[in-house]
């Protein structure tokens, strides 16, 4: 399982967190915000990926799970700047 965590500076500093089963075949992805489940993707046949929209404080968040070949890239997106 790979998790990754970005510190998102608002109002209030929050914790965003992506964990995701690292395996090709059967990918389960699971969002928090400061350890407060947001969403969560079952298992897949076949991972290619995912891309989930939220706000934190009127501000829109994407957080992106993009395949590459042996690996996955993982990206937070807050108001359009990669943090």
């Amino acid at each position: 399982m790979v998790t990754k965590k970005w510190l998102v500076e608002t109002a209030t500093a929050q914790t965003i967190k992506v964990e995701h089963g690292f395996v090709w075949f059967g990918n389960r992805i699971r969002i928090s915000i400061d350890d407060e489940l947001i969403y969560e993707r079952k298992p897949k046949f076949v991972d290619l990926g995912d891309e989930h929209r939220f706000k934190i404080e009127n501000q829109v968040c994407i957080v992106r799970i993009l395949p590459r070949t042996f690996d996955f890239q993982y990206e937070l997106w807050v108001d359009g700047k990669l943090q």
